[in-house]
């Protein structure tokens, strides 16, 4: 691990000014038209222009709300638990239990109602030691801020500027999604996913070791995509190196992810074929899954073809 320095040059901001309070606004697609804003544009967003270092008080929690938030952990490997998230379970993040039984990592963050269900839940554990983000998009950053209470926030170095900045809005093609999604999308990003800018406290790179598993970089979809692999029985966490699910929710098997989404479509998949190479017998990916049986790799071949 590296101590980081701050990301905040890093980012290119728009920055207006709201009374008290300054704000960071980027469109989904940039581009300004000759006949005026274009329709992603209309769904821009706002959010703080900067992270907050200050740790934020402890989670709210309402059995209920947990309950609507995100499905009780499911084992899904040796020492590593699943909560399904969002109303129709499509979030997935991960507790991955610490040797000597001293609490767990949170790999990915899910979206941002999930914060109390991942509280609670790895309080069975022993409690947060950590909250590894796969890659720093709205999705996956989701309840990060709020975990902050409870421990550090880590990701790659080539995430920082995505975790404490625009989620990957700055990069994403949303006016080549079909209006229906680009709608559904864009108000889920908005409204239902998204926690805001999360300040990192500590860098991750390849090699480093989390919690028995090793950090392995899966770039492409985003800057700075890591996954967890563990050798000993061929586990991989892998965040969105793949989707499981189509722009719609619904289920699909291991595909690159969507064109609109990527930072580097060619790059991605290189990614998948990467892990395809360790020859996982178990994956788990960020939305949907897990990835298991006996064809696992060569749907990862596939899927990298």
């Amino acid at each position: 691990m590296q101590q980081r320095q701050d990301a905040g040059a890093r980012l290119r901001p728009s920055v207006e000014s709201h009374g008290k309070r300054r704000s960071t606004v980027l469109a989904f697609d940039g581009v300004r038209g000759s006949g005026g804003w274009q329709f992603g544009e209309a769904l821009a967003m706002s959010f703080p222009s900067a992270p907050s270092v200050a740790r934020p008080a402890g989670v709210r929690s309402r059995p209920r709300l947990r309950r609507l938030s995100s499905a009780a952990p499911e084992r899904v490997a040796d020492g590593v638990w699943l909560l399904r998230g969002g109303l129709v379970r499509t979030m997935n993040v991960y507790l991955v239990e610490e040797p000597g039984g001293s609490g767990v990592t949170v790999y990915d963050a899910g979206e941002k109602g999930m914060a109390a269900a991942i509280v609670v839940a790895a309080r069975g554990f022993g409690g947060i030691t950590r909250v590894v983000l796969g890659h720093g998009d709205t999705d996956h950053r989701g309840a990060a801020p709020a975990l902050r209470a409870y421990a550090d926030v880590l990701c790659h170095p080539d995430a920082v500027a995505q975790a404490e900045g625009s989620g990957g809005r700055d990069y994403w093609r949303m006016n080549d999604l079909p209006l229906d999604v680009r709608l559904l999308h864009g108000f889920s990003h908005r409204f239902v996913w998204d926690g805001g800018p999360v300040h990192i406290d500590d860098t991750v790179e390849e090699g480093d070791a989390i919690a028995g598993f090793e950090v392995i970089d899966l770039p492409g979809h985003a800057p700075g995509l890591i996954g967890l692999w563990r050798a000993r029985d061929r586990v991989a966490l892998v965040s969105d190196c793949f989707y499981m699910t189509d722009m719609h929710g619904r289920r699909q098997p291991p595909a690159v992810p969507l064109d609109a989404y990527n930072l580097d479509t060619a790059q991605a998949k290189r990614s998948i074929g990467k892990l395809a190479s360790l020859q996982p017998a178990i994956v788990l990916p960020g939305h949907r899954g897990p990835l298991t049986g006996p064809d696992v790799v060569a749907q990862l071949e596939a899927a990298a073809a």
